[in-house]
């Protein structure tokens, strides 16, 4: 059995559009999904109960004991069944092949997979790809928490999620763990996410700026394990093309948002290198 684990906070406005993409996938392999509610306040819990009624492979655990998405995670992948289990999440919507995608990499023995993000506008508007794994100066791959998976035997082996890790860092931290342990992740490439971004300049801001931070973090914690430093000699090269990006681009231009992004996660990464007296730009 495969196991879905969605951590979901308030996604009653959103869930049901990627239950409904999860639940029509075309692929021979036994499901079940399971919604990690982390102590939402909106229906998200009454609306899982309704798919749960009309199909018994959707399954409702509480993870409420206390904020943060990688509690939610351990919470969903400790109550799961299945000897794999993938995650995605309550705003998003796989594509279709997306399962099977994951299904082909783990028969070909993947002990962790991810998948790319089609990274999308709330009105439908593709602005970009993400890759299915990415590095920092070859350092560990990683897949995107919205789009990945595991054998359950690697969960249980590291101890699962570490739940101190907040707004940025926090499943990277897992799969170089994995990795350290012998289990690095596989591409699969046909695995597709439409990645819904957020519509708000303020609330990207402040997403990526908790990025730059968690890198920082990351950096702390694996450093002695071979991470190398970014003593950000790029820097003053990546203020000056997101600045020009700023200033040559519309207000809802696909380049003034990655400007914003590349700008908030380096702010976040001095933030944090000077909080920790660290030095990663």
């Amino acid at each position: 059995m495969y196991s879905i684990v969605i951590p979901c906070r308030n996604g009653a406005d959103t869930l049901a559009r990627q239950l409904d993409a999860l639940l029509g996938q075309r692929c021979t392999t036994t499901i079940e999904i399971v919604v990690a509610d982390n102590g939402s306040t909106d229906d998200t819990a009454e609306l899982v109960r309704r798919y749960r009624d009309r199909d018994a492979r959707v399954r409702l655990v509480d993870a409420g004991a206390q904020p943060g998405i990688n509690h939610a995670r351990n919470v969903g992948v400790r109550a799961s069944h299945g000897s794999v289990v993938l995650l995605c999440d309550a705003d998003d919507v796989v594509r279709p092949g997306w399962l099977d995608a994951h299904v082909r990499a783990f028969e070909a023995g993947a002990d962790c997979t991810g998948g790319p993000l089609v990274r999308t506008l709330p009105d439908g508007t593709i602005v970009g790809r993400a890759d299915a794994v990415s590095t920092v100066h070859n350092f560990h791959p990683w897949p995107p928490g919205a789009n990945c998976g595991f054998r359950r035997s690697v969960f249980d082996r590291i101890g699962g999620f570490d739940e101190t890790l907040r707004g940025g860092g926090d499943e990277t931290d897992f799969f170089w763990r994995a990795a350290e342990a012998g289990h690095p992740t596989t591409a699969a490439p046909g695995a597709l996410v439409e990645y819904r971004l957020r519509d708000d300049l303020r609330s990207v801001a402040r997403q990526f700026f908790g990025y730059g931070r968690g890198m920082v973090r990351l950096f702390l914690r694996h450093r002695a394990r071979g991470m190398p430093r970014s003593i950000g000699w790029e820097l003053p090269v990546v203020i000056v093309v997101a600045v020009a990006g700023l200033v040559a681009s519309g207000t809802r231009s696909a380049r003034r948002r990655r400007s914003v992004e590349r700008l908030a996660s380096r702010a976040g990464r001095l933030t944090e290198s000077l909080r920790s007296r660290t030095w990663y730009l």
